[in-house]
Order: structure tokens, then C-alpha cells, then sequence
């Protein structure tokens, strides 16, 4: 009987040293993984910039040779059962404000080799002290249809003092003047200050220069 004791107290021994044994050789819960939060980029607004082209001033004509002039006709007066015309001075015509005088040497001129092929303009400021520089603007029209070469962009006429100006204007030279068979050369002048502010400006001349090939 005491050893039936001994025995099952033994197993009991046996069994606790085991189950020690087992919870030493269990592993450790691994500790838990840690999340690493990496912020996200902030998208920053982009800025296109805006373009905004400056201001050219460019001088150009700005009459239009097909508008109408006035023409001033003498009305008659009647004095009893006479009719009396009254007497007119006749007026200079003006080329336009600031200007006195608008010359022209040669009328018709060809491109080619034939003469005369060339015309000077001659022109006078009415203002010299505030005249800094004419400038000569040219188109070519057609002499048989409405149609024109588009305006230069502009050349300084020649000074020679006393608000006297001039430019040589050559046949074979002037942009355009192969575009049409026969055309006429049409012109303005354009008075500026040492600012390039426009102070006068002369009509645009239509019927003045005839151009035509040498044939």
C-alpha cells in the first residue's frame, strides 16, 4: 500500500516538472509590429503666369482716302430782281494740321530701267521749334480695282532746317510696286515731337504719283 503512494506521488512530480519545462520552452509573444505613418505630400498650387504683351505704338495713317471733302459752293444773294454773286477769295488748301506745304517733283514714274524713276516729296512744318522728325508712310493702289498693298511701316523724310523736309521716293524700291500692272503711290506725312507724339499729320495723298513698268 506504500507503495502505491510512493507511485502516484512520483507521477504527480513528474507531470508539474513537465509542465514547467513546457512553459519555460514556449515561446514569447513576438511584441507588436509598430506602423510607421510617412505623411503624404502636400500638393502645392502651381501658378501659370499670365502673359501680358506691352503696348506698341506704331504711327500709321489712320485717314481714309475714300471719304468725301467738303466743297464750299458760293451761294448767290438777291438784291431786288438782280442776282449778285458775291466775290470769293480763294483759300490756299492746307495738306493738314502742322504742315504748310506738300511738293512733289515728278507725277508719273516707272520701275525698271526707264526714267524718271524716282520722285522727291518736299514738305514744310508750320511749327519747326516743335518738329522733331516727319515721317513718310506709302502705300500702292491699284489703278484699275480697289485694291492696295498694305502701309509701310514708316521712314524719316530728310531735314534740312527752317521746317523744310524731303524724302526721294524710288520707283523700284517702294514695297509693292511690281504688284499691279499700273497703280498709284499713295502717301502721308506724319509731324512728331522729340517724344514721338504725333503733332500733325497731312492728308493722304491718292491721285498724286502715277507708277507704271517700263515697257
Amino acid at each position: 500500500m506504500r507503495k502505491i503512494y510512493l507511485v502516484a506521488a512520483l507521477a504527480i512530480f513528474i507531470q508539474a516538472c513537465s509542465g514547467f519545462a513546457g512553459a519555460a520552452n514556449t515561446p514569447a509573444p513576438a511584441a507588436p509590429a509598430t506602423v510607421t505613418f510617412t505623411p503624404m505630400d502636400t500638393p502645392t498650387a502651381t501658378i501659370t503666369p499670365t502673359i501680358t504683351p506691352s503696348q506698341t505704338v506704331v504711327h500709321i495713317p489712320t485717314q481714309d482716302p475714300n471719304q468725301p471733302t467738303t466743297t464750299f459752293v458760293a451761294m448767290p444773294m438777291f438784291i431786288g430782281k438782280n442776282t449778285v454773286t458775291p466775290f470769293l477769295t480763294p483759300t490756299p488748301i492746307r495738306p493738314g494740321p502742322g504742315f504748310l506745304s506738300v511738293q512733289i517733283s515728278e507725277k508719273v514714274i516707272y520701275w525698271g530701267s526707264c526714267q524718271p524713276n524716282k520722285t522727291k516729296i518736299i514738305t514744310q512744318v508750320e511749327n519747326p521749334e516743335d518738329v522733331f522728325s516727319v515721317i513718310i508712310f506709302v502705300q500702292v493702289k491699284s489703278a484699275t480695282k480697289e485694291d492696295y498693298t498694305p502701309w509701310t511701316t514708316g521712314n524719316s523724310m530728310q531735314k534740312h532746317g527752317n521746317g523744310n523736309f524731303s524724302y526721294s521716293l524710288a520707283a523700284n524700291t517702294t514695297r509693292g510696286h511690281n504688284h499691279y500692272k499700273n497703280s498709284w503711290i499713295l502717301f502721308q506725312l506724319v509731324a512728331t515731337n522729340d517724344a514721338g507724339d504725333v503733332i500733325g499729320r497731312t492728308k493722304i495723298y491718292t491721285n498724286e504719283i502715277a507708277l507704271s513698268p517700263c515697257m
